[in-house]
């Protein structure tokens, strides 16, 4: 019953009260869409079928950039709805979907859901890797509403805890395992354990993870040359790019960089802080380390590095070119590694075709590191010394550098078609929800 998790959510909300309340009234980021998470949506009427797709966050939203496409162009005669958990969420689905309507996911409270479902009526709802909400669920269960979990994933942990939920409210088990329900899981792992869960293997496709279909393989040419340009890049230089540091990291980015100048001529840097407000802490350490710095927003405005460039590290205090930059590197290295903060992502560098170095440290990226490393397309680094090796090593035998970089892209490519082989499980569920879709 729904009246179990509504109590129990209530409960949290009285014991944490003080809590919320202080954050309410000192944070505007906890106030931001309260009225859309209780329910009150300014949603148009529409006379279309609606499909509503739900992401928690910035991954899930942007994961989704092609499937949006695939169901635009397949089934334009839909009204495409989107929903994301968080502030930042919202707003890259906001900047990414400007002609969709966008909003806050409900609060999951049986009348709250109640009313938003009313409001939306969807004949289908895509929930992206582990959006499972009881209430949420119940209720679209109660309107015969088929739910599609897509990029589905759920570990051991999570397992044990739907089957106590499932113990506790029989209801919310039956909710997930619905025959209207469809789970479009990333591994084979994630469907072993989904049928653990008691949800039938009709229902489980293996289909892979989307989130490779939006990984880009190349860069125009125009904007590698005008890079090159603005970075006053030689044919002879060797770039070394390190993507998404943090505090930590730049101080030993900067060691070895200075002992590869002793070893190697024409050797330039660009560092890309994963937070673009720590540039000033960054300029610091590439001053205490006796190198000079640009600022890339301080360049193609007449302004040039000057004649000392190799002495010179080429500061990125933009947003959105990380990726555009990776594509005039010889060598990548990916950041929040060499600390214990899990990583970044290394599949950008990848779709380059970059050879790429990580810290120890990539414990939120156990898939793609499982992958780049049975290809032999990653190396591994402990700590500043194995650092300088493993750059000279790439440096010193270009070509098996190049080898590294193709077996990368190699591995993003042959993970590419989710997407597609997506499109076509919900191909038969709305096909068959509503002949106005064809």
């Amino acid at each position: 019953m729904s009246i179990i998790f509504d109590a129990a959510y209530l409960a949290a909300l009285v014991c944490g009260s003080p809590y919320f309340l202080l954050k309410l009234a000192t944070n505007g980021r906890y106030r931001s869409g309260l009225a859309q998470r209780l329910g009150w949506l300014n949603a148009k009427h529409e006379e279309r079928p609606c499909i509503w797709i739900h992401g928690a966050s910035v991954g899930e939203i942007l994961t989704v950039k092609a499937l949006v496409k695939s169901l635009e162009k397949e089934f334009n005669k839909t009204n495409i709805v989107l929903s994301a958990n968080t502030n930042t969420g919202l707003a890259v689905a906001e900047k990414c979907y400007r002609d969709k309507n966008v909003f806050y996911f409900p609060l999951d409270l049986s009348w709250v859901v109640d009313k938003v479902l009313r409001t939306i009526n969807p004949v289908c709802i895509i929930l992206i890797e582990l959006e499972v909400w009881p209430n949420f669920l119940i209720e679209a269960a109660k309107k015969h509403i088929p739910v599609v979990l897509l990029n589905a994933r759920i570990s051991e942990k999570s397992l044990r805890w739907y089957r106590v939920l499932g113990k506790i409210s029989p209801v919310f088990l039956e909710s997930i395992t619905r025959k209207e329900n469809v789970f479009c899981a990333r591994t084979d792992v994630d469907g072993a354990r989904l049928k653990h869960l008691g949800i039938s293997e009709a229902q489980i496709n293996i289909t892979g993870n989307m989130k490779y279909d939006n990984i880009v393989t190349s860069v125009p040419e125009d904007i590698q040359k005008q890079l090159h340009r603005l970075f006053e890049i030689s044919d002879n230089d060797k770039v070394i790019v390190c993507g998404s540091t943090h505090e930590g990291e730049e101080t030993i980015i900067l060691k070895v960089f200075k002992q590869l100048q002793e070893k190697f001529n024409k050797l330039r840097l660009i560092l890309a802080p994963r937070h673009i407000e720590r540039v000033s802490d960054v300029i610091k350490h590439v001053e205490s380390a006796g190198l000079r710095w640009v600022r890339r927003t301080s360049l193609g405005k007449g302004n040039t590095i000057g004649g000392q460039k190799y002495e010179t590290v080429i500061l990125l205090d933009t947003v959105g070119e990380l990726l555009h930059v990776y594509s005039v590197a010889d060598c990548v290295f990916v950041g929040k590694s060499l600390v214990p903060q899990g990583g970044q992502n290394m599949m950008e560098p990848a779709g380059m075709a970059k050879p790429i170095i990580v810290g120890p440290h990539t414990f939120n990226f156990q898939e793609e590191m499982r992958l780049l490393h049975t290809a032999g397309a990653i190396k591994i680094v402990q700590n500043e010394q194995s650092f300088f090796n493993e750059i000279v090593a790439l440096f010193e035998r270009p070509n098996a550098a190049r080898e590294m970089g193709k077996k990368a892209q190699a591995v993003v490519v042959k993970q590419q078609g989710a997407t597609e082989r997506n499109v076509d499980v919900l191909r038969k569920i709305l096909f068959k929800e509503r002949a106005v879709f064809v």
